[in-house]
């Protein structure tokens, strides 16, 4: 697939702005692209992505049929008489393959999440330092812990869902990750020491028809539950030279603000961190997979990356540095890193 072209530049071309290659649940938010039979990048797009089938000879002669026949012997993909079609989305994200459910709605399982634009925000958020341990939490398909992998000298993803765990295990065989572990754990429940590197993106959409973590958008009632309890940990959890990097819907009431629930949340000792805040206001959210999705005021609901690190003089800062525009490059590379040195 890189030697066809598969990445995340080509499919910046062919999808437009990005990053619509992870928005495709919703069938209005789809570009308008022509269909090029010919392209075989196009091809991918439409197996892998748009989950539609693809002439099977044709893929064969653009690609190869050993590709195909790998596809089919790794289950990526399926013959269907003439056509070749794929059960599960495949998305390249920043130099590796990630596969996860298809993007589309299943109540018959607890689906695994698919690659959102969110999922790129945070993949190219993170300052990717040398460190010691990282730990990521609400792994799904495991792509932030493979992402990790390579600046990281051990890296421990983990899930409530075995679904996700085997998952992520297979996306870890598939991209050659050898220190890497996935556990089934809720949360730090199951996970012993710390880390210096700490990645979350929990369920966050406030849902009064699932309890938090039942599915991979629930985080209850009112959308924090997850949140809450992995910023409450962060000093037990984060090493004194750690980074912690937390994507997030924040449905903060009317008249707050995200910088009150966490100071609330890490106990009055808000001044002990620097914290960098990528968040950008959603007043219009509008929550497509929740049985019951929240109808109240969401003025001052907000979304984004907030970054904390300990201040070494506990004179901690608070920064909103959301960005202006778009975040992403015509390459579909993520133009802002969390960089606390940089402020």
């Amino acid at each position: 697939m890189r030697g066809a072209g598969y990445d995340l530049a080509n499919c910046a071309k062919h999808l437009g702005v990005f990053p619509r290659l992870g928005v495709n649940f919703w069938q209005k938010m789809r570009s308008k692209r022509d269909s090029r039979s010919r392209d075989p990048i196009d091809n991918l797009i439409a197996l892998f992505i748009d989950g539609d089938q693809v002439n099977l000879d044709l893929i064969a002669s653009q690609l190869s049929s050993a590709f195909v026949d790998a596809a089919v012997e790794m289950r990526l993909a399926e013959k269907n008489g003439d056509f070749l079609i794929s059960n599960l989305c495949l998305f390249p994200c920043y130099g590796k393959y990630i596969a996860t459910d298809k993007a589309e709605k299943n109540l018959s399982i607890n689906q695994v999440m698919w690659l959102w634009g969110e999922s790129y925000i945070l993949g190219g958020f993170v300052k990717r330092s040398t460190r010691r341990r990282a730990i990521d939490l609400g792994a799904g398909s495991g792509v932030h812990a493979i992402l990790a992998s390579d600046h990281c000298a051990n890296v421990l993803g983990a899930d409530v869902s075995p679904r996700a765990i085997a998952f992520s295990n297979f996306n870890a065989a598939l991209n050659e990750r050898s220190n890497t572990v996935f556990i089934l754990s809720d949360l730090f429940d199951s996970i012993d020491g710390t880390c210096d590197l700490l990645i979350a993106n929990v369920p966050y959409a406030p849902d009064t028809a699932a309890n938090a973590g039942d599915n991979f958008w629930s985080g209850g009632t009112d959308g924090t539950d997850l949140l809450r309890r992995v910023v409450e940990a962060l000093p037990e959890k984060l090493d004194d030279d750690g980074a912690a990097h937390i994507n997030s819907l924040f449905p903060n009431p009317p008249g707050t603000k995200i910088k009150d629930h966490f100071d609330r949340w890490l106990g009055g000792r808000l001044a002990d961190w620097d914290v960098l805040e990528h968040t950008w206001a959603v007043p219009r959210y509008q929550d497509l997979l929740s049985d019951e999705p929240y109808l109240g005021d969401k003025s001052a609901w907000r979304f984004g990356v907030v970054s904390l690190r300990r201040s070494p003089g506990r004179k901690g800062w608070w920064k909103e540095v959301a960005g202006k525009g778009w975040f992403f490059k015509n390459d579909g590379s993520c133009g802002v890193v969390a960089d606390h040195d940089a402020y």
